[in-house]
């Protein structure tokens, strides 16, 4: 009866963990398009050596599903994640990144493994030296702090006349090891409970 008792609570426990996992995923960390994946504020060229950056958080450790933005063209960029500690991108090093050909607006970027320490940072994407085309805001509201860069020069923008480029990551919550913990003691407790009634039946 105990063994019982005890089966049915750590399998609600490893349900629980599970639930919580499942809950977090999905979580949109930053989204500056308009209804649905609406462009509805102002178009702008993106030509080369002209970069853009939009800043976003984490408040805990993550890994990224999906990213969306407004970019498109003819040429190549390179899309990916910096560090951030100012007001615009530093000289630092790529944390991920990826290089796109012809990118199309409003098509997902699914990254593998782009596992991400809760901190600040930068989704910066920089083109190549054959790159035309353009990039769209949300809205004409500035709702993330954003920079653009021509030929390297960065500036940050706080003006309300132009909105961010339409950005939006999406990411899952990485576990906590107490939770792979849980989950695999109640795998081991359920798995002797189920042995144990087998052989009781036997």
């Amino acid at each position: 009866m105990k063994i019982h008792t005890l089966a049915k609570t750590t399998a609600a426990l490893l349900l629980c963990g599970l639930a919580a996992h499942a809950s977090a995923a999905g979580t949109v960390v930053i989204d500056t398009y308009g209804p649905g994946d609406a462009t509805d504020g102002w178009a702008s060229l993106l030509l080369p050596g002209q970069d853009l950056a939009v800043a976003f958080d984490l408040a805990s450790a993550t890994t990224i599903q999906s990213i969306l933005t407004s970019i498109d063209g003819v040429g190549g960029i390179t899309v990916g994640i910096l560090a951030r500690s100012g007001t615009v991108p530093t000289g630092a090093s790529w944390l991920y990144s990826t290089h796109l050909t012809d990118p199309w607006a409003n098509t997902p970027l699914t990254p593998t493994n782009w596992t991400l320490a809760a901190g600040s940072y930068w989704l910066l994407t920089k083109t190549d030296g054959d790159f035309a085309g353009q990039w769209q805001s949300g809205t004409d509201t500035p709702s993330a702090a954003w920079a653009y860069s021509s030929s390297g020069a960065w500036q940050a923008v706080n003006t309300g006349f132009t909105g961010a480029p339409a950005t939006r990551i999406t990411v899952s919550a990485v576990p906590e090891p107490s939770t792979y913990g849980l989950m695999f003691a109640g795998g081991l407790l359920l798995a002797a409970v189920a042995r144990r009634k087998s052989n009781t039946q036997g």
